[in-house]
């Protein structure tokens, strides 16, 4: 009965995640990071190390940020700490997962098929993941990317900026941390 309404939840906090300004207008608010998380979870917890990975976007990269760009890896952090990525790739490494900082939703749908994770943790803004929600199925087994499924774990940005944006540190420490 727990599950069914675990996946109950899931599909409507999927589905009705482009109206929620209009629910939040009626009172109706609800944390999808959250919901997904726990959702997904347990399963995300039994994947190998080695098929993890963490992919952050552009946007929390600092404005002094000496990453370069490569066309199969995205920007590659160099560890710099002029920002938190660095800090986060250190930790990401010594779990045994990948990470990346992606520079476009299409780039990390790419990267996943490419380097063949199965389940990512990642951040995006309410836009991105909007957008991402009507080009991509999102079922009860994970995200679909062509044939794979993909297991998230999510956490959502400051805000909708494309510069400087933030996200909560500590929580993704925790995820990676298991």
């Amino acid at each position: 009965m727990k599950q069914s309404r675990s996946r109950l939840k899931i599909i409507a906090a999927v589905l009705f995640f482009p109206l929620r300004s209009h629910l939040a207008r009626l009172g109706i608010n609800y944390d999808l990071s959250a919901i997904t998380n726990d959702y997904y979870r347990e399963k995300f917890d039994s994947i190998p190390a080695a098929q993890k990975a963490v992919i952050l976007p552009h946007c929390l990269i600092g404005d002094k940020c000496p990453a370069r760009f490569s066309k199969g890896e995205g920007i590659v952090c160099s560890k710099c700490r002029k920002c938190a990525c660095g800090e986060i790739r250190v930790l990401a490494e010594e779990q045994g997962w990948q990470f990346y900082i992606s520079p476009s939703t299409g780039f990390t749908k790419r990267l996943v098929q490419r380097k063949a994770i199965r389940a990512a943790v990642g951040a995006a803004c309410t836009f991105e993941i909007e957008k991402g929600i009507r080009s991509t199925p999102v079922g009860t087994k994970g995200v679909h990317l062509q044939q794979e499924k993909v297991i998230p774990q999510m956490i959502l940005t400051a805000r909708y900026d494309c510069v400087n944006n933030e996200i909560d540190w500590e929580q993704l420490k925790r995820i990676i941390r298991g």
